[in-house]
């Protein structure tokens, strides 16, 4: 499968950059095979290497040197930038500290402020929230840019920005008079508009690499990140054991095993504990609910059990930080 991925991956380079009648590398090996060699070694790199991941599950994650320097490469052959936002739309990292271009500075020194390409972007990143997909835009200036939203255990997390590129083969009308500004908009990489559909494709290949589980070896904090994730998600539902041994593609016993070596828990204190802080958080945000009812909420038939497992564990019963 992973074979399959880097060579679809350059495939669709090939489509996007030459065009699919000339996707067999024909009459473009010399130009574009040390960009390939350079691409397939960080990718065959990142694929055979094993990652342990000691922080929290978060975009940071995708923002490590490794993954940087896969999608850098990815965006240095393509001759297009990569900016990685925060869910909020914060600029977390610009890829090879590439800065605007020529082209976008002088659009917003004399056409436009900033601000209107700010707003723009955050529209967009909205719009991307909301559907959950990669979409392509184009800015004031004329330029085309691809947003793509990050998922970690199928949350968004945040974005990367692909951009900027052209698919008119002439400057903007308003460009006329300033040959400067129209000779810094040549100089940008063109795409045909047909071909943006296959950028797109290769923006989610690369994600999907990135944040696909069977494509990163991620012992540690990110099994435990991912297993919390099941629990609650699942909190209303008789889970058990074997069911998060399988969504983790682990047997049950390296389950047990992992829980007692790593945070010396068992699934079963786990599971109480998780439900416990979930029938907290529901009676605090919410006066209205009962005891009984939050317990429910949270996954106990029983709510004298309920009763019996906060006191063991909290020290106090719940009515006595609850009041009902």
């Amino acid at each position: 499968m992973l074979k399959w991925l880097l060579h679809k991956l350059c495939q669709l380079y090939i489509i996007v950059r030459f065009g699919e009648e000339n996707n067999g590398f024909s009459g473009f090996v010399v130009d574009f095979s040390a960009k390939y060699a350079i691409l397939y070694k960080y990718i065959s790199d990142f694929m055979e290497n094993k990652y342990i991941m000691t922080a929290p599950i978060s975009l940071d994650l995708l923002l490590s040197d490794e993954v940087c320097r896969l999608l850098d490469s990815f965006a240095a052959a393509m001759k297009i930038q990569v900016v990685f936002y925060s869910r909020d739309g914060k600029i977390l990292r610009r890829g090879r500290s590439f800065s605007n271009s020529a082209y976008c500075d002088a659009m917003q020194k004399q056409f436009f402020d900033s601000e209107k390409c700010i707003a723009l972007d955050k529209a967009m990143q909205k719009r991307s929230l909301e559907s959950g997909e990669v979409c392509c835009y184009r800015c004031h200036a004329g330029l085309n840019e691809l947003i793509a939203p990050v998922r970690i255990f199928g949350k968004i997390a945040g974005f990367i920005m692909f951009g900027q590129f052209r698919t008119d083969p002439e400057p903007p009308p308003f460009t006329r008079g300033y040959p400067e500004v129209q000779k810094n908009f040549y100089a940008l990489p063109f795409f045909a508009p047909e071909d943006t559909g296959s950028l797109e494709d290769m923006a989610k290949i690369l994600l999907d690499y990135i944040a696909a589980k069977e494509l990163i070896s991620a012992p540690g904090s990110f099994r435990y990140q991912k297993l919390l994730y099941f629990i609650e998600g699942h909190l209303d539902e008789k889970i058990t054991l074997h069911q998060a041994a399988k969504h983790l593609n682990i047997s049950d016993s390296s389950l047990s095993h992992f829980l007692r070596a790593e945070h010396n828990t068992s699934f079963k204190e786990l599971l109480i504990s998780k439900k416990l802080d979930a029938a907290e958080k529901i009676l605090r945000t919410d006066p209205a609910v009962t005891i009984a009812e939050a317990a429910r909420q949270a996954g106990f038939d029983d709510p004298h059990y309920f009763s019996r497992l906060y006191r063991k564990k909290r020290g106090v019963a719940p009515s006595a930080n609850f009041r009902r």
